[in-house]
């Protein structure tokens, strides 16, 4: 199971972990792991579009660590990407909830 855990701060996003593969398919034909992936990685590449930095992530096999720069975490287009992105991972684990939770601290 994928578990997406996103971590807020006065109301703002300030990071997220996505960890864990989706075993819905096998590996290279699961959609559920390639759609949060295509979710996760399109958002944290458009926010470094928007905003011209290098995202600051830790990644590995079944794992992404996405943490905003301090500056921009009242950036209110990025909070509308992040929440955005939300969304869409709320939509996932709404249509294969055994396979991806989406949870907040």
């Amino acid at each position: 199971m994928i578990q997406v855990t996103v971590e807020q701060k006065n109301d703002h996003i300030i990071s997220f972990t996505m960890n864990g593969h989706a075993n819905y398919a096998e590996h290279g034909s699961d959609l559920v792991c390639a759609g949060a992936s295509s979710i996760a990685f399109g958002m944290v590449n458009a926010i470094s579009e928007v905003c011209d930095f290098d995202p600051i992530i830790k990644k590995s096999e079944g794992f992404l660590r996405y943490t905003l720069p301090e500056a921009y975490i009242k950036n209110e287009t990025v909070q509308i990407l992040l929440t955005g992105m939300v969304n869409q991972l709320r939509s996932l684990a709404y249509s294969y909830p055994d396979h991806i939770k989406i949870s907040s601290k």
